[in-house]
């Protein structure tokens, strides 16, 4: 039929070729709107037609062949226009109907000819500046006017900013004012996009903090992970932040790593569905050019997150290519169409990750058509930790780093180089050969098409009118559901959860340790790993007396923690009274906050005040909350660089820091603290039971230091926390023993500290701290009911504890919401039903533990007394308040398959006991004989499903075959091998696990 290629033309000519016009021309505008709307009537495409014309050239009049007199030029439009028309008026299926496959074909060519046409204008600098990620500090400059825009623009100073991270935005104007700026001051008009932070909430620390992504996955809940990325896509998108860095893809195989937390855990299909989830939620299913959709960058490609002894940027410990190939590429090929791909540190068969040209022949494979981007610093790495750089006096130059990377299919660098060294290299390289220019043209076209496909070209800008606050205090329901759904039951020895105070006859409840009335966020939560405080909440007293003691520190220093805002209060309302003055002298006050202050200002002054040269005094009450004997603890106060500060209690200064460099916030000063000293900027103080004291604290900011990429602490953030330490510095033990054989059942609330699960924190051991292991052994010794509550980012191999305790749940690092979630579980307020998603080892000796393992494995066992070889608690295992029963497990009759089918299981769920709860339905693949070795067993589909009581559902899982039952052969080949698999419904994935419930499907 000939109208296809008819509507074709209409579309390439009226639409596309309108906007290769609007190119040509170099005119920034807006593309025009779809001709799909436009086409009704004859005077409407004649309308579309003239003003198509209208934006010719006589050059562009000429490359359409529509020279000559205004009879011939009328001619061809009336019989062009009559084409159209007798088209369209044959009576057959609505135009739009007909116009889908068209209409995309035309916007594809669309897109390309406005992208051609802006790389073919770009000269080398332009093309470097787009690739150059440029650290927002240096723009804004240290008056946050701005200022520092010309200076870092210096080697090209029209090339304009292509690439922006490490700035979240706390207003619209912020945010616009740059995008604005670079529009005005560079050739070519592109806008610049923005990288930010999104592992668990926005890295702006002010915004909505959900579980971390090991905490999610424990929830083997899709639709929760969906809205949670949903929820973060769109906080971020609303302060300007464009490509999130997130999920993290990594198989976390070794809980030594640091990192764990950030994974999903140590499954492949879980991580999968799960990123998969993840990242659709941030993208809003690809809707990039949405107001509240962000591009997910997935990370770190590829096999990062299981180095050899757990130790962060480590080779890769795993089996080889094959099991790269088999399981740590499968997530990011699951999501990768959803946004783009950040390399890793590590190496793989000797050959650095983020140059390896089996992992670009992947994306290549693919056909990955986003970007690509470095981890921080990761071409330097070449260098300093590959060794895989030529050497000219002692040092290798930069051009080969840089080349390294551009020819491997590298895009934009992470503060690997300053960018005129950026610059100068390219040329050199580009001039010498050694880098093609259409190797840059082609890296800046797909980082152009990111920039198209987020509507950046349409506008850049974000609503002024858009209220930030209001959007993140909506998502707070959110984060609680999401808490509650990531908490693992462990154990519950005679029905000790949920606590029923009248029927358990208790009457008092010690609450020890030192997540008691800490909560603990995980890594990329901020400063102090606990904020925003004001949103937090601790376990509430109930009806029932609750006595408290830390008893030890949460890692082995003296931490800094938050003074909670419910516990002060001026004019008896929560929160302290701070007073902000334009001056750094208290002297010229502008307005006052009932706030608690624990802030973090980012890179400007507080919305109200001229410059970051500031000052505020807060005023207020606090209320002490030990039971028992008096403590003789710390309260003080810690600032960031270019800040001081004088905490007064009850009119005497018990602490005082002046302006350094570095500040005294522990975090960023974290190698120099020890249990032999105080918490930095801490004043002994003693805290009686019941007594409340007046607190004054004058804190001063300056724009004195400017941070300088990534390799100093003093940047131009103004930071401040009110802090205590309510470990007792004589005997925190006797005292939390004391408090808790006052009560009949003890809640141990112990874990592992942000930074000591978190990035740079890798470990040897998986146990608890020192300090926190003399506590719980004290505790344990009184013979109590204890309730034993985990947070942390990794298994802990605990298993004394675990034994010992009445009952365990694993609340991971469970975010803002995590005391009240917490709570809920352990008064049954809400029925836990996570699972286990990274095998609980009883030592790290017997690592590696994960359960798809090889059935040689287990060929031995360890001859050291009471440690096994499998873990405490496998993946997919988990408890509950109600029991479940299922029957009917099917695929829905099918009984073959072959490649590109999709298998369906079901299987009908019932909830036989007394309470609501949910179930968590798990298929896994069973050792099938093979070409190559395969595991004991391996999840293929899973569906968590609630059920009231005695209400049944039917759960329906899908298996897509080719990308989760293909194996490479034995001649490195995908290959989906014929024969039969067995698919068993399991309780979880342990050894013991009865496999009876299965089914036998035929591959033909």
């Amino acid at each position: 039929m000939p109208r296809p290629s008819l509507l074709m033309r209409v579309l390439l000519l009226m639409h596309g070729v309108f906007h290769w016009v609007y190119c040509a021309n170099a005119v920034r505008q807006p593309p025009p709107q779809t001709v799909q709307a436009r086409l009704e009537t004859r005077d409407a495409v004649e309308a579309l037609l003239d003003e198509f014309l209208e934006h010719l050239s006589i050059s562009d009049h000429q490359a359409f062949n529509l020279t000559g007199n205004p009879r011939r030029l009328r001619l061809k439009k009336d019989a062009f226009l009559n084409e159209v028309f007798d088209a369209i008026s044959q009576p057959q299926e609505p135009l739009s109907n007909m116009m889908d496959d068209t209409r995309i074909t035309a916007e594809v060519t669309q897109k390309q000819q406005f992208i051609d046409n802006l790389v073919n204008q770009m000269t080398i600098p332009e093309l470097v500046f787009q690739m150059h990620l440029m650290f927002a500090d240096n723009i804004i400059g240290v008056a946050s006017d701005n200022g520092g825009y010309d200076t870092a623009m210096q080697i090209a100073p029209d090339a304009g900013v292509g690439v922006m991270a490490d700035w979240y935005p706390t207003n619209a104007s912020q945010y616009n004012s740059i995008q604005k700026l670079n529009a005005e001051k560079s050739r070519l008009k592109v806008p610049f996009m923005v990288y930010g932070e999104c592992l668990h909430g926005v890295g702006s620390f002010k915004q909505s903090m959900f579980p971390q992504s090991i905490g999610l996955a424990a929830s083997f809940d899709r639709s929760l992970v969906h809205s949670v990325g949903r929820a973060i896509g769109t906080e971020a998108r609303a302060i300007g932040i464009h490509a999130c860095l997130a999920p993290v893809l990594d198989l976390g195989k070794d809980p030594r790593w640091g990192r764990t937390q950030e994974a999903w855990g140590e499954d492949f299909v879980l991580t999968s569905l799960m990123g998969v989830a993840y990242a659709s939620g941030l993208s809003k299913n690809s809707s990039w050019a949405e107001p509240d959709a962000v591009v997910p960058v997935l990370k770190h490609f590829a096999a990062h997150g299981s180095p050899r002894s757990g130790l962060n940027a480590a080779p890769f410990m795993g089996r080889g290519l094959r099991e790269v190939m088999q399981e740590m590429l499968v997530p990011f090929k699951a999501a990768i169409d959803l946004g783009g791909a950040r390399g890793a540190y590590n190496e793989l068969d000797e050959i650095p990750a983020s140059v390896h040209p089996v992992l670009y022949g992947a994306l290549a494979e693919w056909g990955f058509d986003g970007f690509t981007t470095a981890d921080d610093t990761g071409a330097i790495q070449f260098e300093v930790w590959h060794s895989c750089l030529p050497r000219t006096m002692w040092r290798p130059p930069p051009a080969d780093a840089i080349a390294q990377w551009y020819n491997a299919g590298g895009m934009i660098n992470f503060y690997d180089f300053p960018v005129d060294v950026m610059v100068n290299a390219t040329e050199g390289l580009v001039g010498n050969g050694t880098v093609q220019l259409s190797t840059l043209q082609d890296h800046v076209r797909k980082i152009l098409g990111v920039k198209y496909d987020l509507g950046l070209f349409d506008n850049p800008l974000i609503s002024e009118s858009l209220d930030v606050q209001a959007l993140t205090a909506a998502h707070t329901p959110l984060t609680l559901d999401a808490a509650h759904r990531s908490i693992v039951l462990l154990e519950n020895r005679d029905n000790t959860l949920p606590l029923k105070p009248t029927a358990q006859k208790i009457q008092t409840i010690a609450l020890i340790g030192p997540f008691s009335d800490i909560l603990n966020y995980g890594d990329y939560s901020g400063q102090w790993g606990a904020y925003p405080t004001n949103r937090s909440q601790t376990l509430p007293p109930g009806h029932v007396r609750l006595v408290s003691s830390w008893g030890a520190d949460t890692w082995t220093y003296h931490g800094q923690y938050n003074v909670p805002g419910y516990l002060l209060s001026y004019g008896g309302a929560p929160g302290m009274r701070g007073t902000y003055y334009a001056d750094t002298n208290f002297s010229d006050p502008v307005f006052t906050l009932q706030e608690t202050p624990n802030r973090d200002w980012g890179l400007y002054p507080p919305v109200g005040l001229p410059s970051n040269n500031f000052s505020v005094v807060w005023e207020g009450e606090l209320q002490v909350p030990v039971d028992g004997e008096a403590v003789d603890g710390w309260l003080g106060v810690a600032v960031a660089a270019n800040c001081s500060a004088r905490l007064f209690v009850d009119g005497v200064l018990v602490s005082q820091t002046p302006v350094t460099p570095n500040g005294n916030i522990l975090s960023n000063i974290i190698l120099g603290a020890n249990t032999t000293q105080p918490p930095p900027g801490g004043g002994e103080f003693r805290f009686v039971e019941g007594a409340h004291h007046q607190l004054r604290l004058e804190f001063k900011a300056f724009n004195f230091f400017q941070k300088i990429a990534n390799f100093n602490f003093g940047s131009l953030n103004a930071e401040v926390e009110l802090f205590w330490n309510l470990v007792d510095r004589t005997d925190a033990v006797q005292k939390a023993v004391d408090v808790a054989n006052t009560a009949d059942v003890v809640v141990l609330a112990v874990g592992a500290n942000w930074n000591s699960d978190g990035e740079g924190a890798d470990r040897a051991t998986l146990g608890l701290s020192v300090k926190q292991t003399v506590l719980a052994d004290a505790i344990f010794a009184l013979g109590k009911p204890v309730v034993l509550v985990l947070q942390g980012g990794r298994p802990f191999a605990i298993p004394e504890y675990y034994q010992k305790s009445s009952a365990v749940i694993d609340a991971f690092f469970p975010g803002q919401s995590a005391g009240q979630a917490i709570s809920d579980v352990l008064f049954g307020l809400f029925n836990p039903g996570g699972r286990v998603p990274l095998s609980v080892p009883f030592d790290v000796g017997t690592l590696p533990v994960y359960y798809n393992y090889k059935a040689s494995s287990h060929v031995n066992n360890f001859t050291d007394e009471d440690i096994g070889s499998y873990p405490a608690y496998s993946f997919g295992y988990g408890l509950s308040y109600t029991t479940f029963t299922h029957k009917n497990f099917n695929a829905g009759g099918q009984r073959t398959f072959s490649k590109g089918d999709t298998i369906t299981f079901e299987v009908t769920i019932k909830n036989v006991g007394h309470v609501a709860g949910s179930y968590v339905a798990q298929v896994y693949l069973l050792r099938r004989v093979s070409t190559v070795t395969t595991p004991v067993k391996q999840l293929v589909a899973f569906s968590r499903v609630y059920l009231d009581s005695g209400e049944s559902q039917v759960a329906t899982m899908t298996l897509e075959v080719d990308r989760f039952l293909q194996i490479v052969n034995r001649e490195n080949e995908w290959e989906l091998q014929t024969g039969g698999y067995t698919f068993a419904l399991l309780e979880h994935s342990g050894f013991l696990a009865s496999t009876a419930t299965n089914l036998t499907l035929t591959c033909v």
